[in-house]
């Protein structure tokens, strides 16, 4: 059983949809470790993004209200994964999956080659992989998908205008990182 989930990786109908719908853990945990690599302002920054970004969605599916699609005939799929119970329009991950994706597919080309190409892929395919896997698993349409997509890319954009146009946020959380690991840290 996945973490704090009711269904067993036996459940999906493959291996990759199973990691794929457990993307919420490994963002996560890489998004903790990005922090505490970095103590970086602007990894903070990003990192508040991304949950402002899935948080904002749940709450704008209840205010859009839209109904995720129905759920398949179980004689007719071998998967016992059931649509979630909550309203479909904008998928949450497709939203926060977006957030990430447009706000660091441009800093890929800072890296190094062959690691600016190993990222591009890892970060495009993660994002591809990730909405496939919404409408695949039965928990979004198109529709949904597209609009957490579309969402996302607002999102990012605007809080990279933000961070961007009003330097004291960079200056400011810094201050409060480095306090913070002086003292965890010492």
């Amino acid at each position: 059983m996945g973490f704090l989930k009711p269904h067993k990786p036996s459940d999906y109908p493959s291996t990759l949809l199973y990691i794929l719908d457990e993307t919420h853990i490994t963002v996560t945990l890489s998004t903790a470790l990005a922090i505490l690599y970095t103590r970086d302002a602007h990894v903070v920054w990003f990192a508040v993004g991304a949950l402002n970004s899935s948080l904002s969605a749940k709450l704008l599916k209840n205010l859009i209200r839209n109904p995720r699609p129905p759920p398949p005939d179980p004689s007719s799929s071998p998967s016992k994964i059931r649509p979630k119970r909550t309203y479909g329009m904008p998928s949450t991950h497709s939203t926060a999956l977006t957030f990430y994706f447009i706000y660091l597919i441009p800093y890929v080309q800072y890296l190094s080659f062959p690691l600016s190409w190993l990222a591009g892929i890892g970060v495009s395919g993660y994002w591809v992989l990730g909405l496939w896997s919404r409408k695949q698993l039965g928990y979004h349409n198109w529709q949904q998908v597209l609009g957490g997509a579309l969402y996302g890319t607002l999102l990012a954009l605007g809080w990279k205008w933000v961070y961007g146009m009003h330097p004291w946020i960079g200056k400011g959380i810094q201050v409060i990182v480095d306090g913070v690991c002086a003292r965890v840290f010492g």
